[in-house]
């Protein structure tokens, strides 16, 4: 009689498996390393773990993307894949996201393509954008090239559909925003890390600068503006609500915490536009703030105040230390926004923008409609504001303007700054509305706070051009998807 030995399971969650696969990716990895270069080898295996992540966990994208374009990171310094065309990380993660979407619905019968109304604001936004610059591409008005790394930039307002179709589950959700407030925790840390250390030793890449106000050098006071400062502004704004709406104080005192870190690295960056676009959303949440929400939100104010003035107390006992220069930097470049002088001509920076908005307004009243596409030139030469490029970077500040309002003009025309229009009241009224029906408090805090964020940036791109920036187009649509995600999920719990 034969004896009868037990079935061996092979299935993929079994041991056998996982101890055979294990064994051949390892006999992989060696033949990749003897054959190719071991930084290969290590890429494949990165790509191959990535890719997983990404097929089980699809924010793991969208956080990769954000770690590329708004963290310490700059656009010069990200590897390339080069397939006739080149491509950067982050591209090839909007276009992985987009692949899985397509995938789903051609697999998966249950799968639908989630309907919001910010679709058609977006898709006319973008479609506009597209049309103007196929335009300008037939008359050769602007360079391919130029034209193609504008468009990779705006394409990242995209993110929004990655967000509205893959990130479903109130985990995935959760998984996103920490990943947000995790990455602003961190540059924020870099930043004010950076300043301790002084411009003499340049921890970040970028602008790491002596700060100049008014034509006054501020020795020994460094201005840090990686490219993430702009999802510390972003975080900021958020946490600071999620701590007033919160009723749990379990972890209030680490969220202060991160807020005072945040805040730091805010005052670091020496941004006017946004200190005092800041000014004006603080007012805001003092509107938006009822009852005992509102006490809160006075009371953390009247604490954060006593605490600084107690600082300030501690600081000023030796005027010459470096924190007395730091407060006197910031007080002083503050109080330009209240000075008239300001804006008659004692300031450089204003005036630069000045003499742009000048030459903006003349070539928009030339190409009213539809603008000049992505890669424009808008004026000529002028030797106030350009300087022969001696660096060989070959940036050509004719294309460049401070003012995101009038970049749209200039780019879109009229038509896509009314879809602009259109796309940010839309977001903004949703947000401002639907906040407080939202049960969860600290997604109604995420709501009201990305609402107030995207209001700030609004506000400060008439100095910032927000817009087109790679810092700002990935925020801006993921911010934009999270928000509706967010409303879509308490329609549902309420319904």
């Amino acid at each position: 009689m034969f004896m009868r030995f037990p079935r061996v399971s092979f299935g993929i969650n079994s041991v056998l498996f996982q101890i055979m696969a294990g064994c051949c990716l390892g006999l992989i990895l060696g033949l990749v390393c003897e054959w190719f270069s071991p930084m290969l080898a290590l890429g494949i295996l990165i790509s191959v773990f990535l890719t997983y992540a990404i097929l089980n966990r699809p924010e793991v994208a969208l956080l990769g993307i954000l770690i590329a374009t708004s963290s310490i990171l700059y656009e010069d310094q990200l590897p390339m894949i080069s397939v006739g065309i080149s491509f950067h990380i982050p591209d090839i993660l909007l276009l992985g996201s987009f692949g899985i979407i397509v995938v789903r619905l051609l697999v998966q019968p249950s799968f639908k393509v989630i309907r919001t109304p910010l679709d058609w604001p977006l898709l006319v936004f973008f479609g506009i954008t597209i049309f103007s610059t196929s335009i300008a591409l037939y008359q050769s008005t602007v360079e391919v090239e130029v034209a193609r790394r504008a468009f990779r930039v705006f394409s990242y307002y995209l993110t929004f559909f990655v967000v509205t179709n893959l990130v479903r589950e109130r985990s995935q959700i959760n998984s996103l925003l920490n990943g947000f407030f995790i990455l602003a925790t961190i540059v924020a840390a870099a930043i004010v890390l950076q300043f301790i250390l002084g411009s003499s030793v340049q921890l970040l890449p970028g602008r790491v600068e002596t700060l100049a106000t008014q034509g006054a050098m501020y020795e020994d006071i460094t201005r840090v503006l990686p490219p993430g400062w702009s999802v510390v502004l972003v975080s900021f704004v958020v946490i600071l609500c999620i701590l007033i709406l919160e009723k749990s104080t379990l972890f209030s005192w680490l969220k202060f915490l991160q807020l005072g870190l945040l805040g730091m690295a805010l005052i670091i960056t020496f941004l006017r536009s946004y200190w005092a676009a800041l000014l004006i959303i603080f007012l805001f949440m003092g509107y938006f703030f009822k009852a005992a929400d509102r006490k809160k939100y006075i009371g953390f104010g009247l604490l954060s105040v006593s605490l600084m003035v107690m600082i300030l107390l501690i600081v000023f006992t030796d005027p010459d230390s470096r924190a007395a220069r730091l407060t006197a930097a910031s007080s002083d470049r503050l109080s330009t926004l209240f000075d008239s002088g300001t804006f008659q001509g004692e300031d450089s920076s204003l005036n630069w923008r000045m003499i742009e908005n000048e030459y903006a307004f003349s070539t928009i009243a030339s190409n009213p409609w539809l603008g000049l596409g992505m890669g424009f030139t808008y004026r000529p030469w002028d030797p106030r504001l350009d300087q022969p490029d001696f660096s060989g970077l070959g940036y050509d500040f004719r294309k460049h303007i401070h003012n995101g309002h009038l970049w749209i003009l200039l780019q879109s025309g009229l038509l896509g700054y009314l879809s602009l229009i259109w796309l940010s009241l839309t977001f903004l009224i949703r947000g401002f509305r639907n906040w407080r029906h939202v049960l969860d408090y600290k997604f109604k805090g995420v709501v009201l706070g990305f609402a107030l964020a995207y209001l700030a940036i609004f506000v400060a791109a008439v100095a910032n051009s927000s817009f087109i920036q790679w810092r700002w187009t990935p925020i801006l649509g993921i911010m934009m998807g999270i928000n509706e995600v967010i409303l879509a999920k308490s329609d549902q719990e309420a319904g």
